[in-house]
């Protein structure tokens, strides 16, 4: 598994502009090799997505082990070792791509053989899924495929990114299989002004309307409230406790308290902003552009807004609560619109991951939780497909450099990760 996982993080997959096929096709070459059936799939040039199957007897629907093999770009000269170089160096594998998820990629290759080589015939066809794009929406991977090819994959549920992490708190450690996530409304937002001299100010300034509209939005409240798993996973956290902790968190499934307390009873920054993001729709402007020149004002400016919904809510009302909000003068484009998405908690493959856990970690508990971000799994749950983010890592990993300089993942992780989530798909499929 670590050769695997290595050599694919060799392999440069950054998106833009992914260049997957190198990854795709190595991949193949793997599964072909011991006998299992795969193909790879390249819709545009250059973007390679694999899918490999074992054959079951049929009595239940298949499962699917879902992975991406685009990567975020890495600035080279802020890592301390090569992002594409996956050295190992005191027991840590780095590279881009560690924990967002060549990592995924290679636990779901190795389980794949290990159940071929096994000989055991399962009960249900199990399916491998690397894709592609899935950092920039999925639109050249998953997206395709799902508008395309979509019987390939077709499953009664799912295993994907996002989740598993070894989570300690209150003195327990949790492992959360991530059930729920966010919707995307991505937008770029332009205001058009007068242009001029920049000696001479205009009532219709470009950049001055634009901030004008940011900071509406960025004022606009929406009311906390409470998911479902949002719920079950306070619920399961405070089955773990004593009864005094156990009253105290029962009353953060009122979603108004859990606001007011929870920036008390969190001191951490991140993440009492990481609980907030699971009571709200939040909103992050991450792009400016405006005018080249210091003396001239521009007739436009414009911004890119990263707008996160709760599941329950549409993606198209929210957007007319936008532009409501920012007004006629303030033109929106959507960039990628997707509805949040939710998978039940109570899905015999929920089970199966429990067990999993409780045979290596017999104290510990699982949690469900929501991703304030998106996976592409969410083209599946529209298809009436369980989907859940698991691939388990242990508490101390360093999860924070997800998408950030220097990210890397410990052997002990990868291990960890294989030995539950081999068990998890035995449970399953057997």
């Amino acid at each position: 598994m670590i050769g695997h996982f290595r050599h694919l993080i060799q392999i440069d997959t950054s998106n833009p502009p992914g260049n997957e096929i190198e990854a795709a096709r190595y991949i193949e070459g793997v599964l072909c090799q011991e006998g299992i059936e795969c193909q790879v799939l390249e819709p545009f040039p250059g973007r390679g997505s694999v899918i490999g199957r074992i054959r079951g007897n049929g009595s239940a629907r298949p499962l699917l082990l879902m992975a991406h093999l685009d990567v975020v770009p890495a600035d080279t000269e802020k890592w301390q070792h090569p992002p594409f170089g996956a050295e190992l160096v005191e027991n840590y594998i780095w590279g881009r791509g560690a924990l967002d998820c060549k990592n995924t990629v290679a636990l779901w290759l190795q389980a794949m053989l290990a159940v071929k080589r096994s000989g055991m015939v399962p009960s249900r066809d199990l399916i491998f899924m690397a894709s592609a794009d899935e950092e920039a929406g999925g639109k050249a991977g998953l997206g395709w495929i799902v508008e395309n090819a979509y019987h390939l994959i077709d499953a009664e549920a799912a295993l994907n990114e996002g989740g598993g992490i070894g989570i300690k708190l209150l003195g327990k450690t949790f492992f959360a299989h991530q059930n729920a996530e966010k919707g995307n409304l991505w937008l770029r937002i332009t205001a058009q002004g007068e242009t001029g001299h920049g000696s001479v100010p205009r009532a219709k300034n470009a950049v001055v309307l634009l901030m004008d509209g940011l900071r509406r939005l960025m004022q606009h409240k929406t009311s906390p409230r409470m998911t479902s798993t949002t719920r079950a996973m306070i619920e399961a956290i405070a089955a773990s406790q004593p009864f005094y902790a156990s009253w105290l968190l029962q009353l953060l499934k009122n979603p108004r308290l859990a606001s007011k307390l929870l920036p008390v009873a969190i001191r951490d920054e991140t993440l009492a902003g990481l609980v907030s993001a699971l009571l709200h729709n939040t909103v992050s402007p991450t792009v400016l552009a405006a005018g080249n020149k210091v003396n001239v004002i521009p007739s436009e400016a414009s911004a890119e807004v990263d707008i996160r919904i709760l599941p329950g809510e549409e993606a198209e009302q929210y957007l007319a609560e936008v532009k409501s909000v920012l007004g006629p003068d303030i033109t929106v484009e959507v960039l990628d619109l997707k509805s949040a998405s939710e998978s039940p908690v109570d899905h015999p493959l929920v089970g199966s991951m429990t067990r999993a856990i409780r045979q290596l970690r017999p104290t510990s508990s699982v949690i469900p939780m929501m991703l304030p971000a998106v996976t592409d799994g969410a083209y599946l749950r529209r298809r009436g497909m369980a989907v859940y983010g698991f691939t388990p890592l242990l508490p101390d990993e360093h999860i924070g450099l997800i998408h950030g300089n220097d990210e890397r993942i410990s052997l002990g992780s990868l291990r960890f990760g294989l030995e539950v989530g081999l068990r998890a798909i035995l449970d399953f499929v057997r």
